[in-house]
């Protein structure tokens, strides 16, 4: 008998309700049977797709099925999920299509910011089913959903030739309006399973939702946000998650040459609960000024230090010094990256109590006046931009399909700075001098 390999930790089962506190809900579909049998998912175990006649454009439904395993891995049994983008509803179809995707079965409970359960958990593990050869235009995104499209985060898996792309959007706020922004999370052969976690806090108030994501059980080390800001800045309210949607993106109809070919999707778990929820982002960064006041034409030098006082690693970290518009960069004691008027240090990795330290000179300009000069530094996920769409690729809105391709910078993790007063050079010179005048006469 098939038994499912992987266990979220956080939920050993179903806890029931008493008194109105909230239940802990966990469901998994391995597609075996008895449960399941083989043919299209709809209907089966509380999944849900289209068939024939939902969808005008979509005389056949999509391209989905539970299918007998044939040298898939032994982790995934006797059936799996079967799925591409083949089949898709017609270019000019509006509203979008989201009813008849492809739906897991539901918790009994949704997770949502007004609700008992405000934590959720979705996980599922994929492979190509073609793991010998690229599949051209394959692309399958999963999204924690309640079955009507009401996603709140986003996973694309894009089958390219170097392997399976793997990107992630969410909606930070940036100048206090959303923007999607998106993520590379890298890329994955294609001839190996694969498993992919979303845990979300979905708490309540606006701009403060909490998502990691987990590949192959590595924490790809980035506080994300849900899409809770796209539906506030639509008037559209808070959304709740209960299944996994699968969804079909193409916005420029039938990819025929994938039919039948896809992914194979099993171990598809969904649980919501009233816990803590994954761990911030715990990473702290100390700026200090070598001295506290400077001459206009001198130098001055900063020590950065960047602490991990969480309990899981951070990963892919880039440490920014913000250079003021009144200085100039000097040196430092370990090799920077340039990126504008930044200079940045990227550590792949800071261990649970590492800390990382490095030390710059600046120099101050000449005609900088005098006051309070303060410096900046960032630490950023240290992710690369989403490579744009290929050509013929179609990029709608959220509300017409997939997110766009609009990459923003992410949004620092942690910040501080440091304040230098800047002495005029008259001054100083004259101070000098005076402190010259005033020293006792050697004697001895």
């Amino acid at each position: 008998m098939h038994r499912k390999l992987t266990v979220l930790a956080a939920v050993a089962g179903t806890v029931l309700l008493v008194c109105g506190v909230a239940a802990a809900d966990t469901v998994t579909s391995n597609f075996e049977p008895p449960t399941f049998h083989l043919g299209s998912v709809n209907g089966q175990d509380g999944w849900k797709s289209a068939v024939p006649g939902n969808i005008p454009s979509l005389p056949f439904g999509y391209d989905q099925a539970v299918v007998a395993n044939a040298g898939a891995p032994g982790t995934f049994g006797s059936q799996s999920l079967r799925m591409s983008n083949a089949y898709a509803p017609a270019s000019d179809t509006f509203p979008p299509e989201y009813h008849y995707q492809t739906y897991s079965k539901p918790t009994t409970a949704a997770a949502g910011e007004e609700l008992a359960n405000k934590e959720y958990t979705g996980e599922f593990s994929f492979i190509s089913l073609h793991p010998d050869r690229l599949q051209p235009g394959l692309k399958i995104d999963v999204s924690p959903d309640m079955g009507e499209g009401a996603r709140m985060s986003y996973i694309g898996l894009t089958d390219t030739e170097n392997g399976i792309a793997v990107t992630f959007f969410d909606t930070p706020l940036v100048d206090g309006k959303y923007k999607f922004a998106g993520y590379d999370l890298g890329t994955l052969p294609r001839n190996a399973v694969h498993t992919i976690r979303f845990w979300m806090k979905l708490n309540p108030g606006p701009d403060n939702d909490l998502v990691r994501i987990f590949i192959d059980g590595r924490d790809v080390g980035e506080c994300f946000t849900t899409w809770e800001n796209f539906y506030r800045g639509t008037n559209q309210g808070v959304q709740v998650s209960d299944r996994l949607l699968f969804r079909v993106p193409n916005g420029d109809g039938n990819r025929l040459g994938l039919l039948d070919g896809g992914y194979l999707f099993d171990d598809v778990t969904t649980t919501t609960a009233n816990g803590p929820g994954p761990p911030g982002c715990d990473v702290e960064v100390d700026k200090d000024a070598d001295k506290p006041a400077a001459t206009a034409g001198g130098r001055v030098g900063y020590q950065i230090t960047v602490r991990n006082r969480g309990r899981l690693a951070a990963r892919r970290l880039r440490v920014c010094d913000r250079i003021p518009r009144r200085m100039t960069f000097v040196t430092a004691d370990r090799r920077l990256r340039r990126l504008g008027r930044l200079r940045c240090l990227s550590i792949p990795s800071l261990r649970p109590g590492q800390r990382v330290s490095f030390h710059l000179t600046l120099q101050v300009n000449a005609d900088a006046p005098p006051g309070s000069l303060p410096n900046i530094v960032d630490v950023l996920p240290d992710l690369p931009a989403l490579p744009r769409p290929p050509a013929g690729d179609v990029v709608l809105p959220p509300s017409a399909g997939r997110p766009p391709a609009v990459i923003v910078q992410p949004r620092a993790i942690v910040r501080a700075r440091a304040l230098v007063r800047i002495l005029k050079r008259v001054k100083a010179e004259r101070a000098q001098r005076q402190r010259r005048s005033t020293r006792p006469p050697f004697t001895g």
